[in-house]
């Protein structure tokens, strides 16, 4: 039978028959200057031709760790001890004169001291008051644990069983130490059958071999002296780096989905806001702490803001006075137009929602009202795991008669329900813009536990009569950060992953 081989198998036999033992894989790829992989493939064709072969031997490989490295570079601690009082030309020095010489660590001093003295190098007396150390020794043979650290530097990993007796001791000293790391590894020996080592190149034939045949092959029918190259249809192909949608704008357009599917329309509104419509339209009081600049950006270009029509505004100021129509008593203070006037980054969409509650009134539109908001907020956080100054909230909102708590249970459990989850539960909650206030949490399988995502509840009177709407017309509201759903679609521990974009997690997120 003739033997066809390609070229590189070939080369790498000729090396082989001129050894007279076996190989170590990983070593003689490295003689050949081939990967590792392309040795093992030639191997696999030399055994299917009763050639070649292998064997795998399982190894406790020793390495020294970065600790262990570095003595081996600049010797243990004791050696640097005794370098220094040799260099010094010191008999004796005093012991904290030493440690400040030495630049050592507090413990690894002592750790040298200490091994010094076992060495026989050194004698310690305090008969003088003072705590001195004495040189002792003439000379200074290596020892055995130097002799074993120096046997790294020519081979950096070692098999511990080929160890002798004594290195082994060395070794268990060293381990003591904690200067080594020691694992598992399977190595693999490459040898030549007695067939294999017989055989002549010259008998040999190159195989020619192609990955795909063309139109010429076929017509000419050369194709025929051509091996074809097998295809494994069910190796995974090469990793596509292409570019792709980010995975918070998937999971944007995803409740965004939600939110039409369930007749909710979209609105937007401007990130610059007013402290108008971002506070006191709320019925939030002017001396409020979360207005403080430890929460808010104040901006001072532009530094003041239009406010919506005069008598819109006089009823948000008669509401924080005195409760206006509201039937409430207000804040019983005086309120400042021009502190509303302030600027501000927008610390939450509910401004874009008070907003469309101007338009309402404006428009003299009809019930029932059902728009949804997901858009940037910024807030004056310091940056951690858990926290942004700028993050993405979601919010909802529904303007109809006579609605309820029954309903508002209603319209988050199908939410929640569309966006993957199947229990929901509500409890009695406290929120400044709500009354009742409820709390909302969702089940989630991933993890086995209840999770709060959101606060919900039907708008104050003091926020929703200054643009008109009074009982029975009623504002169902609920919002929550985008961020909390995402770590949990994206089992990210890290808040800020999803904005410092890790290449390496984008990749593994599906198109």
């Amino acid at each position: 039978m003739t033997i066809k081989l390609k070229k590189p198998v070939i080369e790498i036999l000729t090396v082989l028959k001129k050894k007279k033992t076996e190989q170590l894989a990983s070593s003689f790829a490295k003689e050949l200057n081939i990967d590792y992989i392309v040795l093992m493939t030639a191997i696999n064709d030399l055994i299917d031709f009763d050639l070649g072969g292998f064997r795998e031997e399982e190894i406790n490989q020793i390495s020294l760790n970065e600790e262990g490295r570095n003595y081996l570079e600049n010797g243990l601690p004791e050696n640097q001890l005794l370098k220094l009082m040799k260099k010094s030309d010191v008999k004796e020095i005093n012991m904290k004169e030493l440690l400040v010489k030495s630049k050592l660590d507090k413990q690894l001093f002592y750790v040298g001291l200490s091994n010094m003295r076992k060495n026989c190098w050194i004698a310690q007396s305090k008969a003088t008051g003072e705590n001195k150390i004495f040189l002792v020794a003439e000379e200074f043979p290596e020892t055995d644990v130097e002799k074993f650290m120096n046997t790294f530097k020519a081979n950096p990993t070692r098999d511990y069983s080929k160890l002798s007796k004594n290195e082994q001791i060395q070794f268990d000293l060293l381990n003591r130490r904690k200067l080594f790391t020691k694992e598992k590894k399977t190595e693999r020996y490459i040898f030549l059958t007695n067939k294999g080592k017989s055989i002549k190149i010259s008998t040999i034939k190159e195989l020619e071999q192609v990955s795909k045949i063309t139109p010429e092959m076929l017509s000419s029918g050369t194709w025929k002296k051509y091996n074809l190259k097998p295809f494994d249809v069910t190796k995974p192909g090469p990793s596509l780096k292409a570019g792709r949608t980010h995975p918070l704008i998937n999971l944007i357009n995803e409740i965004r989905e939600v939110f039409i599917s369930m007749g909710f329309t979209e609105i937007r509104g401007p990130i610059v806001e007013s402290a108008f419509f971002n506070f006191d339209a709320l019925f939030q009081p002017q001396d409020h702490p979360a207005r403080e600049l430890q929460d808010t950006f104040y901006l001072n270009n532009p530094k003041v803001a239009r406010l919506p029509d005069r008598d819109r505004v006089l009823a948000v100021k008669a509401t924080h006075e005195n409760g206006g129509d509201s039937g409430s008593l207000g804040w019983r203070y005086k309120w400042d137009e021009d502190t509303a006037k302030q600027t501000v980054l927008r610390t939450h969409t509910t401004s874009t929602t008070m907003r469309r509650l101007a338009q309402f009134y404006k428009n003299n539109d009809k019930t029932p009202v059902k728009v949804f908001c997901i858009d940037r907020v910024f807030r004056n956080e310091n940056l951690d795991k858990s926290h942004l100054a700028e993050f993405t909230q979601i919010e909802g909102i529904v303007i109809d008669e006579n609605v309820n708590l029954s309903n508002l249970i209603g319209l988050l459990s199908e939410f929640y329900r569309k966006m993957g989850f199947k229990k929901i539960v509500t409890r009695p909650g406290f929120f400044p813009y709500t009354e009742p206030s409820m709390e909302v949490s969702v089940y989630y399988d991933k993890i086995g536990e209840w999770l709060e995502m959101g606060g919900s509840g039907i708008f104050r009177p003091e926020v929703t009569t200054p643009w008109g709407i009074k009982n029975p017309t009623r504002v169902l509201a609920w919002g929550q950060g985008l961020e909390r759903i995402a770590m949990l679609y994206y089992n990210r521990k890290d808040i800020r992953d999803l904005y410092i974009n890790p290449i390496k997690w984008l990749r593994q997120q599906p198109y």
